[in-house]
C-alpha cells in the first residue's frame, strides 16, 4: 500500500497520539496517588512547638513539602513553655504538639485525654556552669562531683529537675539541700548565671552552644548519665479523641515527620536553613547542635525510653502509679512506617527504621525496665534476668 504525503502525516499523526496515550497511561499510574491528594482540598492541622532546634522534624516537614504531600495544610505555633501547648492539646486548640516527656506524662497521670504517639527530640540538654568553677581543672576531669556544696538553676520539673536530682542522690549518694542545692525558679535560662549565688543551670539546645560563645562552660550533658542515656525530651503528643475520630490524619502526620527524619539525616546544610526560620539563632550555632554531641530528633515513640522517664518521676514521688502503657500509642507510627516502607521496599533506610521500632517498641517491655532499680530506687545497671 502506498500513501501520499497527506496520507503519511495522518498516519505520523496517529501514531504519536497512540505513544502519547501510553506514556500518558505509564505516568498516571506513578502518580495517580499523588496527583489526587494535590487535587484535594487540603486538611487543616495545627501543630504547637518549642523554638528549639530539637523539634526540627517539624519544621523540615513544613518547609520541604510533605506536611502537603500527605495531604495536610499545617500551621505552627510558637509557644514559650510546656503547659500552655499541653492545655491547648486538651483542649483541641492543637492536634498535635511536641510537649517536654514530663508534662506529658504528669497531665496523663492525671486524667487528661492525651496520648503519646510519637517521639520528637531527645537529650539535648547540657548542665552549664561559669567559668571560674572550673578554672585551672583538665577539661576530662570535669565531672558533677566539682558542684559538691554548689546551687544550680532549676525549674520545678523541668530535665535538671529530673535527671540531676536523680543523679545526685542515687549514682553519686548526694544529700539535696546538704551536699548540692537547688534553687527552683519560674524560668532558669542562661541570665540566672549572672545571679552571683547561682553556679549551674541546666539549658536546652541551641542554648547548648550560645553558653559557650558567651563564656560559659558545659560541665555535663544529661544523656551521659545513667539510665538517662537517649533520654527523652519531648514526645509528639496528641487528644485521644480526636486520635479516635481521625486516625487517618494522624498517620498522616506521622508519615510527613518520617520523610522529615530521612531527609534530616542525608541533607545537612538544608535541614539547618529550615530550623533557622524558626530558630533565631545562626546557622552555625544550628548545625553544631543540631547534629552534635547527645541530641537527635527522631519521631519514632520509643517506648523504651517513656519508661525510663515514667519511672524516674515515680520514682521521685512526681507522680503515682497509672496505666502508662495505655497512654502510648504505637499503632499510628507503625502503620506510617509500614506503609512507606512498602511503598519503597528496597530502601534500607525504612528497614533500619522498622528494626529500630521493633527494639525500642516490641522487643523491650515496661517490665523488663521497671526490673533495674533495687528497692531504693537505684539503677542496677541493666535489666535483671
Amino acid at each position: 500500500m502506498r500513501f501520499n504525503n497527506s496520507g503519511k502525516r495522518v498516519v505520523s499523526l496517529l501514531t504519536a497520539s497512540v505513544i502519547s496515550v501510553f506514556m500518558m497511561t505509564g505516568c498516571s499510574d506513578r502518580s495517580q496517588e499523588k496527583t489526587n491528594s494535590k487535587s484535594k482540598e487540603l486538611i487543616p492541622f495545627s501543630l504547637g512547638y518549642l523554638p528549639s532546634t530539637g523539634h526540627l522534624l517539624y519544621f523540615v516537614a513544613k518547609e520541604e513539602g510533605f506536611f502537603e504531600d500527605e495531604g495536610l495544610d499545617v500551621s505552627l505555633s510558637n509557644f514559650d513553655g510546656n503547659t500552655d501547648i499541653v492545655m491547648s492539646v486538651a483542649s483541641g486548640k492543637l492536634d498535635a504538639a511536641a510537649i517536654g516527656s514530663t508534662s506529658c506524662i504528669a497531665y496523663i497521670s492525671q486524667g487528661a485525654d492525651l496520648q503519646i504517639i510519637g517521639g520528637i527530640m531527645k537529650e539535648g540538654h547540657a548542665l552549664v556552669v561559669k567559668p571560674e568553677l572550673v578554672k585551672g581543672v583538665d577539661p576530662k576531669d570535669y565531672s558533677l562531683e566539682l558542684l559538691k556544696g554548689k546551687t544550680i538553676a532549676n525549674v520545678d520539673k523541668g530535665v535538671t529537675d529530673i535527671v540531676y536530682r536523680y543523679v545526685f542522690e542515687h549514682n553519686l549518694g548526694y544529700e539535696i539541700g546538704k551536699d548540692v542545692y537547688f534553687e527552683n525558679m519560674q524560668s532558669a535560662g542562661l541570665e540566672t548565671l549572672l545571679n552571683k549565688d547561682i553556679d549551674a543551670v541546666s539549658v536546652y539546645t541551641p542554648f547548648r552552644a550560645i553558653a559557650e560563645q558567651k563564656g560559659y562552660v558545659i560541665l555535663d550533658y544529661s544523656g551521659q548519665n545513667e539510665p538517662f542515656n537517649d533520654h527523652p525530651c519531648c514526645r509528639n503528643l496528641a487528644s485521644k479523641t480526636l486520635i479516635e475520630e481521625h486516625p487517618e490524619r494522624y498517620v498522616a502526620y506521622l508519615r510527613a515527620l518520617i520523610k522529615a527524619y530521612k531527609f534530616y539525616q542525608e541533607n545537612q546544610d538544608k535541614t539547618c536553613k529550615d530550623i533557622a526560620k524558626y530558630c533565631d539563632t545562626d546557622l552555625e550555632v544550628i548545625k553544631n547542635e543540631t547534629y552534635g554531641k547527645y541530641i537527635s530528633s527522631t519521631p519514632d515513640p520509643e517506648t523504651k525510653a517513656v519508661w525510663v522517664w515514667y519511672d524516674a518521676l515515680l520514682s521521685g514521688g512526681y507522680i503515682e502509679e497509672f496505666d502508662m502503657e495505655s497512654a502510648i500509642n504505637t499503632d499510628l507510627y507503625k502503620q506510617a512506617l509500614e506503609e512507606i516502607s512498602a511503598e519503597e521496599p528496597e530502601e534500607q533506610f525504612w528497614k533500619d527504621m522498622l528494626d529500630h521500632f521493633e527494639e525500642y517498641n516490641v522487643n523491650y517491655t515496661r517490665e523488663d525496665f521497671f526490673d533495674i532499680y533495687d528497692d531504693n530506687w537505684n539503677y542496677t545497671g541493666g535489666a535483671k534476668s
